[in-house]
């Protein structure tokens, strides 16, 4: 199973995230940049948290990436798969759905975006000033999203 979720987060959305995560993993491992692994038995989440800098929230991912039939799948993958699937809808429950991402190669046209996902203060950060605050899906993507639909 390969799936993730997108999602903007301010420190204090994350660590309401982080507490009810570590309810459904066993550990949080820190990998050598910004990214965390979520254990769950010899199974594993990714998870990159948002980053804040200056006026840009750039987006953050929980990812499960398990190849069926591999000889490298891990033996708690029923395990693993309920934990992400706990993580996501929490983050779906308690989330803000209705972003819209400006398409550049459609004359800046405003499109819908059901994969990202903005948490309570992120969307107060975001509404505190919207034409100063970004969303972004990275610092080299064209992706910027706003409040929408």
């Amino acid at each position: 199973m390969d799936a993730e979720i997108r999602f903007f987060m301010t420190p204090k959305d994350e660590l309401e995230f982080l507490e009810f995560a570590s309810k459904h993993i066993d550990e949080i491992k820190k990998g050598t940049d910004i990214k965390q692994f979520f254990l769950v038995g010899d199974c594993e989440l990714f998870y990159t948290p948002t980053v804040v800098e200056n006026n840009t929230m750039y987006s953050g991912v929980l990812e499960i990436r398990i190849e069926p039939d591999s000889d490298s799948t891990c033996k708690s993958q029923l395990r693993v798969n309920a934990a992400y699937k706990k993580l996501r809808n929490w983050l779906k429950k308690k989330y803000w759905s209705r972003l819209a991402y400006i398409n550049k190669t459609k004359k800046d046209k405003l499109m819908p975006s059901r994969i990202h996902w903005l948490a309570p203060d992120a969307k107060k950060w975001k509404e505190s000033d919207s034409k100063n605050h970004l969303l972004k899906l990275s610092k080299t993507s064209w992706m910027v999203f706003e409040i929408g639909f």
